[in-house]
């Protein structure tokens, strides 16, 4: 069945009915959005304050920055859909750090 014919099927049902698919489908999206938007949040429980501060230093002109945005929301869907890339190490090497 294709979209305009199940949307002819639909103008042919009850008002109340076509406003309960109205109401579910603009529910679904909504909740879409909403799980989006929470996963978004990745310094859930950590260091704020750090965090924006990394983010101010490295964000540059906001052309880069916004170029950066969208790569990274690619990058995040590809790793959604196909997994993350796994990263392997075969040695750690320790030095002391300078203070």
């Amino acid at each position: 069945m294709d979209i305009h014919a199940h949307l002819q099927n639909l103008r042919a049902k009850p008002e109340h009915i076509r406003k309960r698919y109205a109401f579910w489908s603009a529910f679904g999206f909504t909740a879409v959005v909403a799980a989006f938007w929470v996963a978004s949040f990745t310094t859930i429980g950590g260091s704020t304050h750090a965090a924006v501060a990394s983010a101010v230093d490295k964000a540059g002109t906001p052309g880069q920055s916004l170029i950066a945005g969208v790569g990274s929301f690619f990058g995040d869907i590809r790793d959604l859909f196909f997994g993350p890339k796994k990263v392997s190490y075969s040695s750690v090497e320790v030095l002391p750090g300078k203070e």
